[in-house]
């Protein structure tokens, strides 16, 4: 996927909806369908839920940008993390499995909750976590 910008902004309000119409999405970032309808056919919309590094890393500004603007309570509960660990691969694999665990947790709390009518409060969150090994 492209880091076209209305391409960015489809792909969140997509990612968030998890299904909808080109209208809708039309609708949600304030774009005629037809426009919509052109970037949707492009076919990195095959791959969905794939963001490329420049497109984190367009988001990760975006946060940086309006961070400031967010409330105490927000402010406080956002978070960036850095570690360097030393892990076999076999280690490196049970983090990962770990934390997938731990992160569906909370999706599936979020939206047990949010279907009970708790929506109040409720933001979309960005987690990106890579783990990968490297050389210095």
């Amino acid at each position: 996927m492209c880091s076209h910008p209305l391409r960015m902004k489809l792909y969140r309000a997509l990612f968030i909806a998890r299904r909808a119409t080109a209208s809708q999405l039309a609708e949600q970032v304030d774009e005629a369908v037809s426009l919509v309808s052109y970037h949707l056919r492009k076919p990195a919309y095959a791959a969905v839920g794939r963001l490329s590094f420049d497109q984190h890393t367009e988001l990760y500004r975006s946060f940086l940008d309006a961070y400031q603007s967010w409330s105490a309570e927000c402010r406080g509960a956002a978070f960036r993390s850095e570690y360097l660990a030393r892990l076999t691969a076999g280690e490196l694999a049970e983090l990962s499995r770990e934390m997938h665990e731990l992160v569906r947790r909370y999706e599936h709390v979020g939206q047990a909750r949010e279907e009970a009518g708790e929506s109040e409060g409720r933001e979309n969150v960005a987690l990106h976590l890579y783990g990968f090994p490297f050389h210095a």
